[in-house]
Parts: C-alpha cells; sequence; structure tokens
C-alpha cells in the first residue's frame, strides 16, 4: 500500500512542476510538500503523511529539482514568498 501512496505523490509533485503550470502557488505547494517528505509536517498536498512511505528520500529529491526550476520563473514577490517557505523549512539549494 505505501507505494500507491508514492505514486500518488508522485503524480501531484508532477502536477505542480513548472513544466505543468504557471501558477507560482504550485510553488509554494512544493515547498510545503518538501517539509511534509522531511519529517516537518503531517500532511502533503492535503492527504495525512503516511509513516512508512516508500521512495521518501528519491521523492524529497524530486521536489526539490522542482523547486530548483521555479525560482527563475517567479516574480519578485512570489520568489520572496518562496524564499522565506524554503528558508523556515530550511532546504538546502546549494
Amino acid at each position: 500500500m505505501p507505494d500507491r501512496y508514492a505514486a500518488w505523490i508522485r503524480d501531484k509533485l508532477a502536477e505542480h512542476s513548472p513544466e505543468a503550470t504557471t501558477d507560482p502557488a504550485a510553488a509554494h505547494q512544493l515547498a510545503h510538500a518538501w517539509a511534509a517528505l522531511s519529517g516537518q509536517g503531517k500532511e502533503i498536498f492535503g492527504m495525512e503523511m503516511p509513516a512508512d512511505l516508500a521512495d521518501r528520500q528519491a521523492l524529497r529529491d524530486e521536489c526539490l529539482a522542482m523547486l530548483k526550476r521555479w525560482i527563475p520563473l517567479l516574480d519578485k514577490d512570489n520568489k520572496e514568498h518562496l524564499r522565506r517557505l524554503l528558508t523556515g523549512y530550511a532546504v538546502p539549494l546549494a
């Protein structure tokens, strides 16, 4: 059953990628998703985060890669909002 959750999360990550949408709120949702995948939240995309999630590290890495692709596409205000989220969650962008 955990593999089903990983597949669902992977699909949701793809829906929030800059290739799938131009809505900057998707980048903010990815920041929250990264935090959940890092153990800093109980929910991911509105679903309770499974404790025994398969591929957690790979999903977190995919999420981080998408966040990095979003950054140059955001306007100043959205970039600043995302920066605050990433700083608060200690997302490693380097």
